[in-house]
């Protein structure tokens, strides 16, 4: 049974950022620190974690992208463990502490691959899709909360 935890040690983030660089960057041939962005240091992290094992399963982040507007970003889940509702548990978490701060709208750059999978948890495309390191369309998706 997964749990969520927010990365506080400098083992738990570089395993936090090791499993998104893993899924996100290192498929698509990109240099390693291409997982991380400008907002690290604003943002809140969380992480899927197996309660027994302690392996890390799935991470995300959220933060303040304009008042009362959550961005959501880095959404990973290891590749063994994909399809087994980690993603949805993940997207949970994050709405859940958006609603706490008090954010109206909670919105995610998404790959236009994914933009069935945020739609099936009530999120709608609201931009348009643009290229992101030269590879991969992103589009804008969103949920009032």
């Amino acid at each position: 049974m997964p749990v969520i935890k927010t990365p506080v040690t400098r083992e738990e983030f570089k395993v936090y950022y090791a499993l998104r660089y893993k899924v996100l960057r290192e498929p698509w041939g990109h240099a390693k620190g291409t997982e991380k962005d400008d907002y690290e240091a604003i943002s809140e992290h969380f992480m899927a974690v197996d309660e027994k094992t302690g392996e890390v399963l799935g991470v995300i982040k959220l933060y303040e992208k304009a008042p009362g507007v959550g961005h959501v970003s880095h959404m990973a889940v290891s590749t063994t463990h994909q399809h087994k509702g980690i993603g949805r548990f993940l997207v949970e978490a994050v709405e859940k502490r958006a609603r706490e701060r008090g954010f109206k709208t909670l919105g995610a750059m998404s790959r236009v691959t994914a933009t069935a999978y945020f739609e099936k948890h009530g999120y709608h495309v609201a931009g348009i899709p643009t290229p992101h390191l030269g590879t991969t369309h992103l589009v804008w998706m969103e949920k009032e909360l």
